[in-house]
């Protein structure tokens, strides 16, 4: 029980990051919904169901510009597309002993954000020595504690976007979306430091994706993935290879 409540507080303090820039992000959300003139109720659910971030923006932008429904859907579908490569990675991660119903949450609840934090290695805390690094599945506390403050900063965030949007010129609201894309440079940045191989997947990805975009549109995003997963898997190879010469 002692150990749970440890996971569960490394969880929350983990989430600190994520807390801070989606609180800006969510916010702005809050702010551009309703000065597209869409209903406050519209607004918040779509943040509250919908938690997905940059489809979060593309949708309320297309209600408000009267978009029939399935191709938003459709649009907001392709978009996400991206959390099938994320959840596949992130699933073979977690404790085999969690619920399907937790697994719902988890996955519903399961940003970018989350999946890099959760990723980056942290120190055990019954570990037997110093030097040992946590190797273990992912645990139910831990992601609760992690996944939890983000998804109420958002409803918090975007509900106080939505009660200020009216005292906030709307000449100063597209400015605003670019904290969405601040909060994710920050947390791609510290996963380069000295990694060629983060530094090559981020660089094939980002370049493929601006180069395909004028030919592909959104769907260029899902292209940049898998050339991005594939320049990642050859550089392993590579590295595994040079170990396996050397011994």
């Amino acid at each position: 029980m002692n150990d749970q409540k440890v996971m569960f507080r490394t969880g929350l303090r983990d989430s600190i990051a994520i807390v801070a820039g989606f609180i800006p992000a969510c916010f702005t959300f809050g702010l551009v919904g309703k000065g597209l003139g869409l209903g406050s109720l519209e607004v918040f659910l779509l943040s509250a169901l919908v938690f997905a971030g940059a489809s979060q923006f593309i949708g309320v932008k297309m209600l408000a510009a009267g978009t029939a429904a399935p191709v938003i859907l459709l649009l907001t579908l392709i978009i996400n597309l991206r959390y099938l490569f994320i959840s596949l990675s992130f699933g073979g991660q977690l404790n085999r002993n969690i619920s399907v119903l937790a697994r719902t949450w988890i996955g519903f609840s399961l940003t970018e954000e989350v999946y890099a934090v959760s990723m980056i290695p942290r120190e055990e805390v019954n570990r037997k020595t110093e030097n040992e690094k946590m190797n273990q599945p992912l645990g139910l506390p831990y992601l609760l504690g992690l996944q939890i403050p983000p998804y109420v900063a958002n409803l918090l965030a975007t509900a106080s976007g939505i009660t200020l949007a009216s005292y906030i010129p709307a000449l100063y609201l597209p400015a605003l979306n670019t904290s969405l894309y601040a909060l994710l440079i920050a947390l791609v940045v510290p996963q380069l430091k000295g990694s060629l191989r983060n530094m090559a997947i981020c660089i094939s990805a980002a370049g493929s994706s601006w180069l395909l975009n004028p030919l592909l549109g959104n769907s260029s995003i899902l292209i940049a993935m898998l050339i991005g997963m594939a320049v990642g898997s050859l550089i392993k190879g590579q590295v595994e290879a040079e170990k396996g010469v050397s011994v």
